[in-house]
């Protein structure tokens, strides 16, 4: 069950990587209809049927995920969150059926892609749950130390990744989006600086290469977007990859400072010294 949840939870990253395609390039406007291509069952541009393949097989695997851990996950609280993720990805493909059909596109683009986020990261934060690593994480002082840092950290990626949607579907916060690009820098960087001398060091070193690989791709993001980058199928391949790996690569970043945070609070919580710390 694990393994499957953690095939979920990456499907759902080539969901949103396949979504940022589709952003780049305005291919999404290009189908006026939803589920069907012009009413039919066919391929037609090949980056919105990639994506919306995707999208339909991100559902089957949540489905599968919430009828299996209902039937062999014992703790309730488990179960509640699989059929959460299971309804939040029925609520997003309906979404963006709406911004297919030009339904307040730019406001349902944001909510779209801000809820895309969301699903991802209770399916990571599911897949966790279910894993060994979870059951069998010893307590820690060091490692419950740095969950409130933690906290803070996921938070700030999260709005920052609200953020960059409202600048990619609007134009505008572009001041702010680079002001939450610095300090999403600071406290990821210093929350991986708390966890290098703790059993989550890997999981640090990971969070570094993740945010060290964002960082290069929003620098590379903001000089093509201020040559005059217009988002068309047409654009130069590498622009398209390096804009729209902006957006997988910042779910991402989120979903490993969310999973460091969470195992930071099963240090607290196995402990009853910590727990009452």
């Amino acid at each position: 069950m694990g393994r499957f949840a953690v095939l979920t939870a990456a499907v759902t990253l080539a969901l949103i990587l396949a979504g940022g395609f589709v952003t780049t390039t305005r291919t999404g406007d290009t189908i006026p209809s939803w589920p069907k291509s012009w009413g039919r069952m066919e391929v037609g541009w090949p980056v919105e049927w990639t994506h919306r393949a995707l999208a339909g097989t991100v559902a089957i695997l949540a489905t599968l995920l919430a009828v299996w851990v209902q039937r062999a996950e014992p703790r309730p609280w488990v179960r509640r969150l699989a059929w959460l993720a299971f309804f939040a990805v029925l609520l997003q493909a309906l979404l963006g059926g709406l911004r297919v059909h030009r339904y307040y596109p730019k406001a349902t683009a944001i909510v779209h892609a801000t809820l895309a986020q969301v699903v991802f990261s209770t399916l990571v934060s599911l897949a966790l749950f279910v894993s060994e690593s979870w059951k069998t994480f010893r307590a820690d002082e060091s490692t419950a130390g740095a969950g409130r840092i933690g906290q803070a950290t996921t938070l700030l990626a999260f709005l920052q990744l609200i953020a960059g949607a409202v600048t990619r579907h609007t134009g505008w916060g572009l001041a702010g989006h680079l002001v939450g690009a610095g300090l999403v820098l600071v406290l990821v960087s210093l929350f991986a600086s708390r966890l290098m001398m703790t059993p989550l060091r890997r999981g640090a070193n990971l969070l570094l290469g993740i945010l060290g690989l964002q960082v290069a791709l929003g620098l590379g993001t903001w000089a093509i977007t201020a040559g005059g980058f217009e988002r068309s199928h047409q654009a130069p391949l590498l622009q398209v990859l390096t804009v729209s790996a902006h957006v997988a690569v910042g779910a991402a970043l989120l979903a490993a400072s969310l999973t460091l945070t969470l195992m930071c609070r099963r240090a607290k919580a196995a402990s009853p010294e910590l727990a009452l710390a």
